[in-house]
């Protein structure tokens, strides 16, 4: 059992935050979870504290397990379960499969009064360093603590994990501070929520991935992936399909026989468009990553000074990959996203989603769709990629 301590510490939450004021909290860290022990007074929990480190001290004279075989074990220690039962009786499960299915909450490590409030004036962290980004102490504003957030999220790998563990608890600690996130200040048509939301879907995308046990998800468990992997974000909870279909594309239009990767919302979450994003823009197919191999292995930390241009780079990227023109046979093949969003391009006609996306392509594909079209009389066939099957085990940061 002390294997598994972290660290034991006192908290004394502020007035506003503390959940049970007059008593003294006392903080019991182990990788996955922070254990919260209340006492009637300071003396009583020094008194406690005390003898919990000093069993510590004392395992430590034994010999506590050495770091490779403490990683190992550490990993043990993660189960799903756990992560499910934090969000047990305070979040409604979700229907997936026509099942009623329980929220993995994947930011629940600290409770709320045990993280950093995002109050004004308070300085700058999200640092950039040789060894990664490092995010640490007060925070300047909501949307650059999120990009440091995905940056650090997007510097870890499965193999990493197992090497350097302690990191990845650190970065655990910092997204708990989403829950602090006030959804009441954001400005839903504004570049900088737009920013905000999809490098918050992109950070969950990564941290879910990361977790999966028995590996990356399937075709089979993908409903499951997308719909019960979740943050508590401002006293809500979003899954990676209700961020994506009633937030980001909460005024876009709805999918058409949507299959894996692609995973719609149930329709018990329609609530969620409340929250729904002002900006209708078709780019968003080609910038928000599904997880699955057909989608690039990176994705770009957006800010609002260079976001569209970042929009853009990452539109011709996706679309210099899935886009490709038979002169011979007279085909276009186009990405199956363009089939399941086909009314985001206009009517639903393919021949709309091609038009979109020429201005997106090298000048060499350019000129062969244009020579295609220059013939009236005999137009070419356009025809949608399939779908793929696999999915990335973790994501990188695109340059």
């Amino acid at each position: 059992l002390l294997d598994d301590v972290q660290s034991v510490r006192s908290l004394t939450p502020s007035d506003r935050l503390h959940p049970l004021p007059g008593v003294s909290l006392l903080v019991v860290e182990t990788a996955w979870r922070c254990t919260y022990l209340a006492f009637a007074d300071d003396a009583c929990r020094n008194a406690f504290s005390e003898r919990i480190k000093a069993a510590l001290f004392h395992s430590l004279g034994e010999g506590r397990i050495q770091d490779d075989v403490y990683q190992a074990h550490l990993w043990q220690g993660f189960s799903a379960q756990s992560l499910v039962a934090s969000g047990r009786g305070k979040w409604a499960p979700i229907s997936s499969s026509s099942k009623r299915k329980q929220r993995i909450i994947l930011n629940g490590r600290r409770m709320g009064f045990d993280v950093d409030s995002f109050d004004a004036g308070s300085s700058a962290t999200a640092t950039a360093t040789d060894e990664g980004v490092e995010v640490r102490g007060a925070i300047e504003n909501e949307e650059r603590f999120v990009e440091g957030l995905l940056m650090k999220a997007c510097s870890f790998s499965v193999e990493s994990l197992e090497k350097n563990p302690k990191d990845f608890v650190d970065f655990l600690d910092a997204t708990c501070r989403l829950r602090s996130l006030s959804l009441a200040d954001l400005d839903l048509a504004s570049k900088q929520t737009y920013c905000l939301v999809l490098n918050i879907y992109h950070c969950l995308l990564q941290h879910a991935l990361l977790l999966s046990i028995g590996g990356p998800p399937d075709k089979k468990t993908v409903g499951h992936f997308k719909r019960c992997s979740c943050y508590e974000i401002g006293g809500d909870v979003f899954s990676l399909a209700e961020l994506e279909c009633c937030i980001i594309r909460g005024r876009m239009s709805a999918p058409v026989n949507a299959r894996s990767p692609y995973v719609d919302a149930p329709k018990s979450s329609a609530g969620y468009r409340f929250y729904a994003l002002r900006t209708v823009d078709p780019r968003i197919n080609f910038v928000l990553n599904q997880g699955d191999t057909s989608s690039l292995p990176t994705v770009p930390v957006l800010n609002p000074e260079v976001m569209e241009e970042q929009l853009n780079a990452a539109t011709s990227a996706f679309l210099s990959r899935q886009v490709t023109v038979d002169v011979s046979k007279r085909v276009i093949l186009v990405p199956k996203i363009c089939d399941v969003y086909r009314k985001d391009f206009g009517e639903g006609d393919p021949y709309d989603c091609v038009s979109f996306c020429l201005q997106y392509l090298d000048e060499a594909t350019q000129e062969k769709i244009i020579e295609l079209f220059t013939d009236e009389t005999n137009a070419p066939s356009i025809r949608y990629r399939s779908s793929s099957d696999h999915f990335q085990s973790n994501l990188q940061l695109m340059l």
